[in-house]
């Protein structure tokens, strides 16, 4: 049973890397188009687009208790507001702990980046609060966070890649998505030895009796 439970983890995670893979490697297009395509954030996820708006400065939060590269600390997120008046939040970057970022660049920026849709709950991850007005947050829960927006948020948000004019020489761009199968089959392997080792220690035992 637990081999079989492994099997299909690895299954799973193949058919994800596929269509990842698929997504990473679609030409950057602008946020429009891909929204109007994919209205789905599940659809529109880890796609390439090309956003233009103006940062509201006084609506920034932090992505708290993250690490990257071997080391904690936090993402800076700030909505962008787009010519139609919606807001898109925009994850810039990765922050080492005890350093500080600069607000966002002033005026109308053009970004580059990848959607993504709100992250799900893990089990036993920390909550964030379910009302009021917050500044730090375990992830970006989408619906959520428009309790605190002045204007309609769209369903996604993007991890910036670049943005012209360039944004804090601080900020570390978020690490790329792996495309790693994991080590589900030799989970596999060693679940299927482990049934052998039981069954024949079992009929070890069984002969051992017989035998006296």
């Amino acid at each position: 049973m637990l081999a079989n439970w492994q099997l299909n983890r690895h299954h799973q995670r193949a058919a994800f890397n596929k269509v990842l893979i698929e997504r990473v490697d679609t030409p950057t297009a602008p946020l429009e188009q891909v929204l109007q395509a994919f209205p789905s954030a599940s659809e529109a996820e880890w796609r390439s687009v090309q956003v233009v708006g103006t940062y509201l400065q006084d609506h920034d939060i932090q992505i708290v208790n993250v690490s990257q590269g071997g080391g904690p600390g936090f993402d800076p997120v700030t909505p962008l507001q787009l010519s139609d008046g919606r807001l898109i939040l925009v994850n810039r970057g990765f922050i080492p702990l005890g350093e500080t970022v600069q607000q966002a660049p002033t005026g109308q920026v053009t970004l580059q980046g990848r959607l993504r849709a709100s992250p799900a709950k893990r089990l036993g991850a920390v909550s964030d609060a379910s009302s009021g007005a917050l500044t730090e947050v375990q992830r970006i829960d989408i619906a959520r966070l428009q309790q605190q927006m002045p204007s309609p948020l769209v369903n996604v948000y993007l991890e910036m890649q670049y943005s012209s004019p360039a944004d804090d020489a601080t900020l570390s761009r978020i690490a790329e998505p792996t495309f790693s199968n994991g080590s589900h089959l030799g989970y596999v392997g060693q679940w299927i030895l482990f049934s052998l080792c039981a069954l024949g220690g079992w009929f070890a035992i069984v002969r051992r009796e017989v035998t006296d």
